[in-house]
């Protein structure tokens, strides 16, 4: 489909807004899994931990970078090509207001050794991580800049039984953290 199109025009955003950046990616992995494994290995002061098919908008990286310094977890807007808000109400959500999740992940090295690797999932990795990171004292706040388009990718991985899995590893997340 659309997919090598759509990673490239990702790559060629992120190539020309990222100056001394060291830009991993994974293949043959859930999101979480790919993020933690990549996390790991990483170097460098901050880590986007961000979906494929979203293009950054520029002035991202400093917009996120600000809250991250100020202890916050910055929540990504994303927005539809045509710049609509992906989802009213929390991509369009007033500056520094607290929401509930976010999608695209700047951290520091010391931030995910605390909080730990993401779950092996796609589906609820997101609101997984959120959770963490709001349980850690990490509020996560709408952050006006740290924006990006959705490209909106396929989603022939989620069938019935991933979505199943995913949704169980979730809930034994949840288990392990002692959250109802």
């Amino acid at each position: 489909g659309r997919r090598p199109e759509m990673l490239a025009q990702v790559d060629v955003a992120f190539r020309e807004q990222c100056w001394n950046f060291e830009i991993l990616t994974i293949v043959g992995f859930t999101w979480g899994e790919g993020l933690s494994q990549l996390a790991a290995v990483a170097r460098g002061d901050y880590l986007l931990c961000a979906c494929d098919d979203t293009v950054p908008h520029p002035g991202w990286f400093d917009a996120a970078r600000e809250l991250v310094d100020e202890g916050f977890t910055p929540a990504s807007r994303y927005l539809h090509p045509d710049g609509s808000p992906l989802r009213p109400g929390v991509d369009d959500a007033p500056h520094r207001s607290i929401v509930a999740w976010c999608r695209s992940f700047l951290l520091t090295p010391a931030i995910f050794a605390e909080v730990g690797p993401f779950i092996d999932t796609t589906w609820y990795a997101d609101i997984d991580y959120s959770e963490r990171l709001r349980a850690s004292g990490r509020e996560i706040v709408a952050c006006d800049g740290y924006t990006f388009t959705h490209l909106g990718g396929e989603r022939e991985w989620l069938t019935p039984e991933e979505n199943a899995r995913s949704e169980a590893l979730y809930h034994e997340s949840h288990r392990r953290q002692g959250i109802a």
